[in-house]
């Protein structure tokens, strides 16, 4: 493989780093080639062959050929997704420096990013739930009426379960997720978050409870 000089990525802000990087340890499906190639980018990362893969170098030698060889068709798609989206316009150089090239996500690009996390985001159980529910009401205008559509769906793809039209709750805490989401759609003056104490909603408790089965309480 030809020699090339590493390339350095400017991070995203440390919201979308840190759930990215939630994204990728908890979520299999978000480990695709695209995606990890996005995820090294987003959080300031190195394409190098070591970078991607820490101590492969030091161990290359002790595994077979077919899995180096997979290895290194992994670093090629990674490198193949790099200036794919860099012909797209999704990245923007920067600068050389220190025989290194820096690149940085372009406004498209870092739309691309937000779709990832959008796509990827999901309510984790705690380890031991706080017997709180979080629920979530919006009143958004009809002139964002394609962010109102957005935001029902992903709710419901969370798993947030609707006990009124624009009324939806969930018993973990997920308060990073909704202020993401209403970053994303431009709906934050519109959605409102509050935690309930008590639930004594016959539906809701029984919509809910093989979810609370799985958790231990305070």
């Amino acid at each position: 493989m030809p020699k090339h000089k590493p390339i350095k990525f400017e991070a995203l802000d440390q919201g979308v780093v840190k759930q990215i990087n939630k994204i990728i340890s908890e979520n299999k499906t978000a480990k695709s080639i695209l995606n990890a190639t996005l995820a090294i980018m987003a959080t300031g990362g190195i394409i190098t062959l070591g970078a991607l893969a820490p101590g492969l170098l030091t161990e290359i030698n002790k595994i077979s050929r077919r899995k180096r060889r997979r290895g290194m068709e992994k670093y090629r798609e990674i490198w193949k997704n790099f200036n794919l989206l860099k012909k797209k316009g999704d990245l923007e150089f920067i600068k050389e420096k220190d025989d290194c090239l820096f690149y940085r996500f372009s406004e498209k690009g870092k739309g691309k990013v937000r779709k990832f996390i959008i796509d990827e985001l999901k309510i984790s159980a705690p380890k031991e739930w706080d017997n709180k529910w979080r629920l979530i009401i919006f009143d958004i205008p009809e002139k964002k009426r394609s962010g109102r559509v957005a935001f029902r769906k992903k709710l419901n793809d969370m798993g947030f379960y609707q006990c009124q039209k624009s009324a939806w709750i969930h018993p973990f805490p997920c308060l990073y997720e909704i202020e993401f989401i209403k970053d994303v759609f431009n709906l934050k003056p519109f959605v409102k978050i509050f935690l309930v104490d008590e639930m004594t909603d016959g539906k809701t408790l029984y919509h809910f409870r093989n979810l609370l089965k799985q958790v231990s309480t305070k």
